[in-house]
């Protein structure tokens, strides 16, 4: 009772003293600080909230409302009151050219330099994680490094074959990714190198945003890698970083477009088919973004090539041509979905997927692991819940974040919460909100209304809350946030507000994840898989002892680590491996068929 109690009385006295000093009250009238927060608003609406926040306590000691929903509140309430508390005080500094009286300390161009090699030097440490350091994480093994292997021939299927569901995936889902996996693991013949698939993707994006926003090296990569999920997907092989990669250049590139920044010539669209064909071709959920975002692209190319056009032959020809090329490119774009409409009647085969009523053919019944709480709440709320990590982190995991938020039952209330750094989200809403306040150009109004079709279109997707699928939203966020401060600090030479001290904000979250982390995703361990495979326990010696020579046989019940028990991992054994999951037992007999069953 104490402790609620406490912090009721404390919320009070915030709240007299903030009332007091916003009526310049004469005991604080000596203060030269005080004095500037007299009659600011912000302020007293920033410190009431906090106020409120404190005295709420004592209402969930009560038993007022719902201790879960009480403790959601007073976290948004919190953020919310500390946010507007900063932005005052950066006001402040501000008006008093904060930036001048220490331009002694630290010599920018000094500082940049610095920061350029710190990037670089963090940016070689992943690649060093994802050339040489095993895998881990159940997607990768389970079949995106089988599905890397199998299209470029490095196992067979009569050395390795997918389970029933697994092989529908193969045939069905998205392969793009893969291709390069596969491509990386040939080149440089060792598996870990499907590793460099997501991490190239990354190079991709920052070369992008150096070259097209026009940001320093440093400010292209740091504020990225402070995003926990980038950081981790950047070294391991997961999917989800490549097409979201692809999907924030599409946005960033809209936005250039609409804001006047570009035009729409032939390099451009170049960019937009490539990106939205990489992005459309490396996941399912990402296709219905793409498909929306095209909508945009059209009505750039209809207003540059025909409505701008005076000449009505012109205009006629160019409109042939919008139709026939648009046609064949949005072909090429969702070449996978096209492929599964014709061979299996669905576009997102082997996923269950209902058209006015009719399920379309499939073997993947839709995901329905989502734990009742996280069922009950709106999906922005869920969204929310998730960016701002609000209870996202369980004991049971090996760090606070991993690459899929996992190991934890699939409904759990945690499963896939959490991703973003939820202080670094909302450090970087309230950089975003003051850099569009203080920043009134037309830039500012596009960037505002990017951010809000594109957090309405992400809160409409299946499993918003699950920031992995998605993360191109953070990282077009953070971007965004990069390119306005530049373009504010051009017109602003005297703020604090610099590129360089958000640089450095960055590089704190990012050393928080990389302790937190154990520097497993940034720190080379120099593990090869197969010394994992060893070290790792997945492999079960009594299970290998059973396999002999030209043995045909079906492994059940090891997934995902059924993929490591086939024979290209333990030479110079030669055997057939079917991998199968645990249904029943008429469903093993009738997937193994005549193979030795081992369980």
């Amino acid at each position: 009772m104490l402790f609620p109690i406490l912090s009721f009385m404390l919320g009070v006295i915030l709240l007299v003293i903030t009332i007091l000093i916003y009526q310049e009250s004469p005991l604080f009238k000596q203060l030269p600080l005080v004095r500037k927060l007299a009659n600011s608003l912000l302020f007293l609406v920033a410190n009431s909230l906090i106020s409120l926040t404190a005295m709420l306590g004592i209402a969930g000691y009560w038993n007022v409302f719902n201790a879960s929903d009480l403790k959601f509140v007073r976290i948004i309430l919190l953020l919310i009151g500390l946010s507007m508390n900063i932005w005052t005080l950066l006001d402040i500094f501000d008006e008093n050219n904060f930036q001048g009286k220490f331009k002694n300390v630290a010599n920018l161009e000094k500082l940049s330099l610095v920061l350029t090699g710190l990037s670089a030097i963090t940016l070689f440490s992943i690649f060093l994680v994802a050339f040489f350091d095993g895998n881990y994480g159940g997607d990768a093994f389970m079949y995106h490094v089988p599905f890397a292997a199998r299209m470029w021939g490095i196992i067979s299927p009569d050395k390795y074959i997918f389970e029933y569901a697994t092989e529908h995936r193969y045939l069905g889902f998205p392969l793009l990714v893969h291709w390069f996996q596969g491509f990386f693991w040939t080149i440089f013949r060792k598996p870990e190198a499907t590793n460099l698939a997501a991490y190239f993707s990354l190079i991709v994006l920052i070369t992008y945003l150096k070259n097209y926003l026009k940001l320093p090296f440093y400010l292209a990569t740091l504020p990225l890698l402070a995003i926990p999920m980038v950081h981790m997907h950047a070294s391991k092989s997961y999917v989800d970083l490549f097409g979201n990669v692809f999907i924030a250049i599409l946005i960033i590139t809209l936005y250039l477009l609409y804001s006047n920044k570009k035009q729409l010539d032939r390099v451009n669209l170049v960019i937009i088919f490539v990106s939205a064909a990489a992005a459309a071709n490396s996941k399912h959920l990402l296709a219905p973004v793409v498909a929306f975002l095209l909508i945009f692209v059209i009505y750039q190319i209809v207003k540059t090539y025909y409505f701008r056009v005076k000449n009505l032959q012109q205009k006629r020809l160019n409109l042939v041509k919008i139709i026939l090329i648009g046609g064949f490119a949005c072909i090429l774009i969702f070449a996978t979905h096209v492929k599964n409409t014709i061979l299996h009647q669905n576009p997102f085969y082997p996923v269950e997927v209902s058209v006015l009523g009719h399920v379309l053919n499939h073997t993947e019944p839709q995901s329905n692991y989502m734990n009742p709480e996280l069922r009950k709440l709106l999906p922005p709320v869920r969204w929310l819940k998730s960016a701002l990590e609000i209870d996202a982190f369980d004991k049971r995991r090996p760090w606070p974040w991993t690459v899929a938020m996992d190991f934890v039952p699939l409904e759990d209330a945690k499963y896939g919460i959490g991703g973003y750094f939820g202080g670094y989200f909302v450090f970087n809403v309230v950089l975003f909100i003051y850099l569009c306040w203080r920043h009134k150009t037309y830039e500012t109004k596009v960037a505002i209304t990017v951010m809000i079709i594109m957090t309405l279109m992400t809160w409409a997707l299946p499993q918003s809350y699950e920031l992995r699928f998605y993360m191109y939203w953070m990282i077009v966020f953070v971007s965004l946030n990069s390119y306005l401060l530049c373009e504010y600090n051009k017109l602003n030479k005297k703020s604090i507000i610099k590129p360089q001290y958000f640089a450095l904000i960055a590089i704190v979250f990012m050393l928080i994840f990389i302790d937190k982390t154990g520097k497993f995703f940034t720190v080379p361990q120099f593990q090869s898989l197969a010394n994992q495979i060893e070290k790792a326990g997945w492999i079960e010696p009594k299970i290998i002892n059973q396999f002999k020579e030209g043995d045909k046989i079906c492994l059940v019940g090891k997934s995902p680590h059924s993929f490591l028990y086939n024979a290209y991992f333990h030479p110079p054994h030669n055997y057939s491996l079917k991998s199968e999951f645990v249904v029943s037992k008429e469903f093993t007999i009738e997937q193994c068929e005549n193979r030795k069953i081992i369980q």
